[in-house]
């Protein structure tokens, strides 16, 4: 298998199989890896699965550092660079050190936000005290609009909202938690992105405040989705979406007159969407049908 098909497989099955895609990681990484370019995806994948849904933060770390001694992995490329970012951070998770004093604002930053998403399902405390932390510095940095940290603050953002909407239950903090996160999605990506990423974070603040019980709040984000949507032209399935998020939050208000309409725009996108679109939107769809009166 070469290297791009393993990493896809990979994300596909991390999921439903975390240690088992823990264990080709140790046996097989080093080997795949043919050019430095490849190391950082790789890292990123071994940080997320032994950190995120393992816990395992030794043996992630160990992972690291034999990808940081693999012949590619220059001495002073963005890759070591990357590589020690997230040693640093399965090391913070695990509170064996903290390396973070000796790094770049943008780094220590990174790091910090790091743990944080690896956190949030182990320990929602230190998560959200890390996040916090995380989002204060960034504030106090002061850093130019193109630094790499804004992007990374609005992909952990959403991330950790992602993950704690799942909870089949939350607790206060990790309902405090969640919808933090998804705000900070939403500000780092109109740092950090284009209007789809912002449009994206807005479709994500809508399921979470849904997640959160706060329907009213859920509906003005899902407005705020597919204003940008109309705004900008966008296809097929930023509409569906959108209008996904506001069936569900009017149906969530208790508004059936709401929810019908919103639902024949989402059933409206979805006919309009490609063949490969519609095949991973139907259950979203079945969902949406099945809960409709």
């Amino acid at each position: 298998m070469d290297f791009d098909s393993f990493l896809s497989q990979a994300w596909d099955e991390h999921a439903a199989d975390a240690a088992g895609v823990a264990e080709r990681l140790d046996t097989l990484v080093p080997g795949l890896v043919g050019e430095e370019a490849q190391l950082v995806p790789l890292a990123h994948l071994v940080h997320h699965v032994y950190g995120e849904h393992l816990g395992r933060w030794a043996d992630g770390r160990a992972l690291l550092q034999r990808l940081a001694a693999h012949g590619v992995c220059s001495a002073e490329g963005a890759a070591r660079a990357a590589l020690r970012r997230f040693q640093a951070s399965l090391a913070l998770c695990e509170g064996s050190a903290d390396e973070r004093p000796s790094m770049s604002a943008s780094d220590r930053i990174r790091v910090t936000a790091l743990a944080a998403a690896s956190l949030a399902e182990r320990d929602t405390a230190r998560a959200a005290a890390l996040f916090t932390e995380a989002l204060a510095a960034a504030e106090q940095a002061g850093l130019d609009a193109a630094d790499p940290t804004n992007r990374a603050l609005a992909v952990m953002g959403n991330n950790l909202a992602s993950t704690l909407e799942e909870k089949p239950t939350r607790t206060p903090s990790e309902r405090d938690l969640m919808i933090a996160a998804a705000q900070a999605g939403r500000r780092y990506w109109a740092l950090a992105g284009t209007w789809l990423e912002t449009e994206r974070a807005e479709y994500r603040l809508a399921m979470t405040w849904l997640q959160a019980g706060d329907a009213a709040q859920a509906r003005h984000h899902a407005q705020q989705c597919l204003a940008i949507v109309r705004d900008n032209a966008a296809p097929a399935l930023e509409r569906f979406f959108g209008f996904e998020a506001l069936a569900l939050a009017e149906r969530a208000a208790g508004n059936p007159e709401g929810h019908a309409a919103a639902l024949a725009q989402a059933r409206e996108a979805f006919a309009a969407l490609d063949e490969g679109d519609r095949g991973w939107c139907q259950p979203t769809l079945d969902k949406l049908n099945a809960g409709a009166p």
